[in-house]
């Protein structure tokens, strides 16, 4: 029952969503893990984009979502959970009844709260995390970025936290101050990875561990043209489950690596720090 945040000081662009939701998808299709995808930036609406189809095709997708029987969906499962939450009668069972279902036992998804953040607000995500790690294999938080209240609670609580960079000059430095003498740098329980990467720039995957002389293990997720469509378009578990039958000579076989590999990590750290303890 392990917790992973994605997050970043960078309050810039590092393809932090769109990794994490890439995660998800390929963890709960690949390996015998229930996952539960967690959103918590206010009025935010790229997971829901990522899994649900335009109006115009919405019938078909909430069958496959096996949404049609429930009286919830995705886009108002947070806000009915903060109801239950706020009567005290919310039980880590309760929250599979309020997710969106991608792959039936396999990966939900809660996309994040249609409204204004309060402390409130905060508070109740916490407890949902906490009670959610008790019912799911994995909980995948998409965690607001840059250091606030929300933010370091749920970063004491997280088993590993997954901390996005781009191959900016700005955000190298950002994450290489963090992990030096900055808000991380006494965390070792985090994973490191490259967003949007281009092997054509200059700062590679090798050339920053060179340049900042760091022991994180980086990985490069490389950006994938089909896959940010899908995510646009509602069809990422169809792009997904198309990709685990191509070969390694096709256009998506790198990014599919990427992505496998950066899941390879953050299993390998989970069972690091569950040896720590």
């Amino acid at each position: 029952m392990a917790i992973i945040s994605f997050w970043t000081e960078d309050a810039k662009e590092t393809g932090q969503t769109s990794t994490a939701i890439a995660v998800a998808t390929q963890m709960a299709i690949q390996h015998n893990k229930k996952v539960l995808l967690i959103s918590t930036y206010e009025n935010n609406k790229e997971i829901n984009a990522a899994f649900l189809k335009p109006q115009a095709q919405k019938t078909n997708i909430l069958a496959f979502l096996n949404l049609t029987k429930k009286t919830v969906g995705i886009e108002s499962g947070v806000a009915g959970l903060m109801k239950i939450e706020g009567s005290n009668k919310l039980s880590p069972e309760l929250i599979k009844d309020y997710t969106g279902i991608i792959f039936k036992d396999r990966l939900e998804v809660l996309s994040g709260y249609d409204g204004v953040e309060t402390p409130t607000t905060n508070a109740f995500y916490v407890s949902l995390i906490r009670k959610a790690s008790m019912v799911y294999d994995i909980v995948i938080v998409d965690l607001k970025k840059e250091i606030n209240e929300l933010a370091q609670d749920v970063l004491t609580m997280s088993d590993v936290v997954v901390y996005g960079m781009t191959q900016k000059r700005h955000s190298i430095e950002i994450y290489d101050n963090s992990r030096k003498e900055g808000y991380t740098s006494k965390m070792n329980n985090i994973v490191g990875y490259i967003g949007r990467y281009d092997k054509f720039s200059k700062y590679t995957q090798k050339n920053i561990i060179r340049t900042i002389k760091t022991k994180d293990q980086l990985f490069p997720i490389v950006y994938n043209t089909l896959f940010s469509d899908a995510c646009d378009e509602g069809l990422v578990a169809d792009y997904f489950l198309k990709l685990q039958t191509m070969t390694d000579k096709e256009r998506n076989a790198l990014f599919l690596n990427n992505v496998k590999d950066l899941i390879k990590g953050i299993l390998y750290k989970i069972e690091e720090m569950q040896m720590m303890r």
